[in-house]
């Protein structure tokens, strides 16, 4: 058995003699031994020598035995090793009920195996149920007689979920304690269990030495919650607290709430780091905060969709000075968009949205409903008068929208929508619109062309409480308004939109190879039987008329100005897919291995070009003398290239017709081997640009530079740099060292970035 079962090889490593005897007796226990003494009238039978019980797969070995025949109970001294329900023990004295399956170790040592879990202990009881009591004992998931990790207790147990609870216990580093705890619940099993997390140990030059503890609550199968005591030597302790919910399938919500009265206080920006002291305000609180989380779900019935997002934070540096650890803005976005698909606000934004959605949908039409917070922090901690705040709260929304759908009897398309919104702020416009858009369409296919066009109307009804003086209003760069102009009470606007799409697509198979053969001969064979190249022209133009005396009417959003539009865009793609045959040995079902034909298709490569021409801006003549005209946007190329599964390369460049130059550039090639690792480089620059469309005075170069090593067996060094290559400034540098282990990883780690220099290690102890 030794070197079959993976299992049992490790088991052996610490238990000695797991390969103990096995009978096809089950019903009644058998007993041998070198010398056995005892008569009929004996209470006892003793046995010396290789003395061994066995039933079953359960069988106990010692140098020595006395059995009592009359209640089954075996004493047993010297050399004992036993396998029993599964389990398997080793002591210097033990006894066990054989009717039961009880009994208690005396200096034993036993590997439950169900959870996974070696214990050594002073004294071990085995209990009904599969649970285990001991005293004076080490527990770890570690082989070997100085396991690489452990925890001694005074005492504790395991239960049948194979949950262990140790009391008065030390966590040890071969066999070096490294931590206290009272108490602690360790989760060893397959159900979720609660118990103490493992610590986020660490030191930053911004926080000093940081101490995580985090405890995990399972409250019930459908909800759980992590509580976490964050110490920083430097800024004290934040608490917080961490809410899952998923009792189905289709619903789940993630909420986290921290907290810290922090030792710092800034009161001008000079206090601040130089990374925190650009954006003219202030942080002079001690109570910080941060509620973020997000829901999905339904209302009173599955058909009616519920999503909820909330993001309020205590002031505009919280998220940038503790992005880092669980509880960090980095992982909590990680988190948000694996599980929802929804992002959250950047990390600098002075501007947090909280909203509540809820919408159901039927075969040609649905129904939505919103409420929407803007909380802005350049009003808060007296930064700015939360009485003249203006930012917008959408105090309802709500949507009726009709599915596009043909018209019966024509060969129209209908689609269209209702909104109504209320919005109100503390210093601005409050008020009420209503919009009303539905669209026509009219697609027309041939065997080479398809040309769809469209035409909307849009009629908008306000009417508006009132609008305080809020000064000059930037709408765009060369529109500015004055709020004075909005007239109160109630007003309209109509327009409409028009154009056209017209794309086709030509495409030719090429035959590379014979298509393969399933033969034996074959087997193991792969290749590329042919290539597909597909070409789509594609122009799409859309038209709108430039309307006057917008100024009157209430600005809430960028909806309530409507700006002109005459373009044309065009673009052309082409795309490569390859068809890949390979021949596979599988068995069939009376196990002999037959060749089997596997086929499979990648899109491995797409070239894209894009360009628009600005009609309006061919015609402008507002500031002729300062900007140019210059219809002709910037040339996209686009490059997206995956020939293979060791490397991919994804590339975006704009090219100005006018410069003569590249305006801005985004690519990132890789390349990967699962035994090996990656690497991968990365640069993105923009140009400062001034034309009268768009306008950027800063130039922007960032070099990404990274990858990771898989080195030794298990050992993996990861390294991720980036520079912005204009200024010199290290954007961030994050080295980590991986050192995986049969009951453990350890993660070493170095970043670096402006403000702050932060190290720390990492355990990861297989979900112990």
């Amino acid at each position: 058995m030794l070197g079959k079962d993976k299992r049992v090889s490790e088991i052996q490593r610490y238990v000695r003699g797991a390969d103990l005897p096995t009978t096809q007796e089950t019903e009644k226990w058998t007993f041998v031994a070198d010398k056995v003494s005892g008569n009929h009238t004996s209470e006892y039978l003793e046995a010396e020598g290789n003395c061994t019980l066995a039933m079953g797969d359960d069988s106990v070995r010692a140098d020595f035995a006395r059995y009592y025949q009359a209640t089954g109970w075996v004493y047993l001294r010297g050399n004992i090793r036993a396998r029993w329900q599964g389990d398997f023990l080793e002591a210097d004295e033990a006894e066990f009920d054989l009717n039961n399956m009880l009994g208690w170790l005396k200096n034993g040592r036993v590997f439950v195996a169900k959870p996974h879990v070696y214990v050594q202990a002073e004294h071990v009881e085995k209990h009904p149920g599969d649970t285990y009591t001991f005293r004076n004992a080490q527990v770890t998931r570690c082989s070997g007689e100085t396991p690489a990790w452990s925890v001694t207790a005074s005492r504790g147990d395991i239960n049948l979920d194979g949950n262990v609870r140790v009391y008065h216990s030390a966590f040890r580093i071969k066999n070096i304690p490294v931590a206290y705890l009272p108490y602690a619940k360790l989760p060893t099993g397959r159900k979720r269990q609660s118990g103490f997390l493992l610590p986020e140990i660490g030191s930053s030059s911004r926080l000093g030495f940081r101490l995580n503890l985090p405890y995990y609550w399972v409250i019930n199968d459908e909800a759980d919650a992590t509580f976490y005591e964050n110490w920083m030597s430097k800024r004290g302790l934040m608490q917080g607290v961490e809410l899952r919910y998923a009792p189905d399938s289709n619903t789940r919500g993630l909420m986290l709430g921290t907290w810290l009265n922090d030792k710092e206080v800034h009161k001008s920006e000079s206090d601040e780091s130089d990374d925190l002291d650009n954006d003219g305000m202030t942080r002079p609180n001690r109570n910080r905060w941060w509620a973020v989380g997000k829901y999905d779900g339904w209302l009173g019935s599955p058909q009616w969709k519920l999503k909820a997002d909330i993001d309020l934070v205590s002031d505009q540096n919280y998220l940038r000075e503790f992005k880092n650890g669980s509880t960090g803005f980095t992982s909590m976005r990680e988190q948000f968009i694996e599980q929802f698909g929804r992002d959250i606000d950047d990390i600098d934004d002075s501007n947090r949205t909280s909203r509540i959605y809820l919408s159901r949908s039927w075969d040609r039409f649905g129904v939505a409903g919103k409420v929407e917070y803007h909380q802005n922090l350049e009003y808060m901690n007296g930064n700015g008068d939360d009485d003249k705040d203006p930012s917008i709260q959408t105090l309802p929304e709500l949507d009726v929208f009709a599915w596009k759908d043909a018209i019966a009897g024509t060969p129209l398309e209908f689609e269209g929508g209702a909104k109504y919104d209320f919005f109100t702020s503390n210093f601005g416009p409050k008020g009420h619109r209503l919009d009303l858009n539905p669209s026509f369409s009219l697609p027309v296919r041939t065997r080479y062309l398809t040309f769809i066009p469209k035409g909307t109307v849009r009629q908008t009804w306000y009417y508006t409480d009132s609008q305080d003086d809020t000064g000059e209003r930037e709408i765009s760069r060369f529109n500015v308004e004055d709020s004075t102009d909005t007239e109160t009470g109630f007003k309209s606007r109509f327009n409409w939109e028009g154009g056209f799409s017209l794309f086709s697509e030509m495409e030719r198979i090429y035959q590379l190879n014979e298509p393969l053969q399933p033969t034996l001969s074959n087997g193991g064979t792969s290749r590329w039987v042919s290539l597909r190249h597909a070409i789509t022209p594609r122009v799409e133009y859309a038209y709108s008329p430039n309307l006057t005396g917008q100024s009157e009417l209430p600005y809430f959003d960028s909806r309530d100005r409507l700006t002109g539009t005459n373009k044309v865009t065009y673009s052309l793609t082409n795309s490569f897919d390859r068809k890949l045959q390979r021949v596979v040995m599988v068995a069939d079902d009376d196990g002999n291995e037959v060749p089997v034909l596997k086929t499979d298709y990648k899109d491995f490569l797409t070239l894209r070009l894009e360009q628009s021409y600005d009609r309006n801006e061919a015609t402008r003549n507002d500031m002729r003398s300062t900007y140019e005209r210059r219809p002709f946007s910037d040339i996209l190329a686009e490059v997206m290239l995956r020939p293979a599964e060791l490397v991919s390369l994804s590339l975006r460049a704009w090219y100005s017709p006018y410069l003569g130059s590249i305006t801005e550039h985004e690519h990132l090639l890789k390349f990967y081997r699962d035994d090996l690792g990656e690497i991968y480089a990365g640069l993105d620059f923009r140009e400062p640009v001034d034309e009268y469309l768009r306008y950027r005075d800063e130039r922007m170069t960032m070099l990404r530079l990274g990858g990771k090593w898989k080195f030794a067996n298990n050992m993996e060094v990861g390294v991720d740099w980036r520079q912005n290559l204009e200024d010199g400034r290290n954007v961030e540098t994050t080295v980590d060292l991986r050192w995986t282990r049969e009951c453990y990883d350890v993660i070493l780690y170095l970043k670096t970035e402006p403000g702050d220099t932060s190290y720390g290690v990492k355990f990861d102890l297989f979900n112990f």
